[in-house]
């Protein structure tokens, strides 16, 4: 039975929104991969007794364009970085803050609490206890999401309990 509640498109804009301002767009989207040698930065969100509850995963161009239209990065730079998933700490550090924000999504009043455990670069570098989990789940939410100026990227939750 599932812990974990996934967000609506609309909840997801929202506390985006927050962040980016009007004009960021949330709406339902495909399944960000994360399968080993798959192209995504993957958060795990832990309980307080850091069991694994669940994760999220962002293609690279969520994670190019996210991270940079947070701090002004140019747009051809967020492209380059969309291709090629060379992105800078600054980067990194504001996906790392979106993921942790977004830990606020995977919960309510009858959910345990989570928190965000770390990113990870890649779905290859998951602790393999983690790794054994995703093989096994089948719940997600997946949303593609239109940040203003830079473009869209997919961005997926999974409950590792369902």
């Amino acid at each position: 039975m599932s812990q974990i509640p996934l967000p609506k498109p609309i909840e997801l804009q929202q506390i985006l929104a927050m962040m980016y301002g009007g004009g960021l767009k949330a709406e339902a989207g495909e399944p960000v991969p994360v399968a080993p040698g798959s192209q995504s930065l993957v958060a795990l969100y832990v309980s307080d007794d850091d069991e694994p509850l669940a994760i999220g995963a962002a293609d690279y161009a969520f994670t190019a364009y996210a991270g940079a239209s947070l701090t002004r990065i140019p747009k051809g730079t967020a492209d380059d970085c969309a291709k090629t998933g060379d992105f800078s700490e600054i980067m990194l550090g504001n996906v790392h803050e979106i993921m942790n924000i977004c830990s606020r999504l995977l919960m309510d009043s009858s959910s345990p609490h989570l928190r965000l455990n770390g990113l990870f670069g890649k779905p290859d570098e998951l602790p393999d206890n983690v790794k054994e989990l995703l093989g096994g789940t089948s719940r997600g939410g997946d949303y593609s999401v239109t940040f203003p100026g830079y473009g869209s990227g997919g961005i997926s939750f999974y409950d590792l309990a369902a």
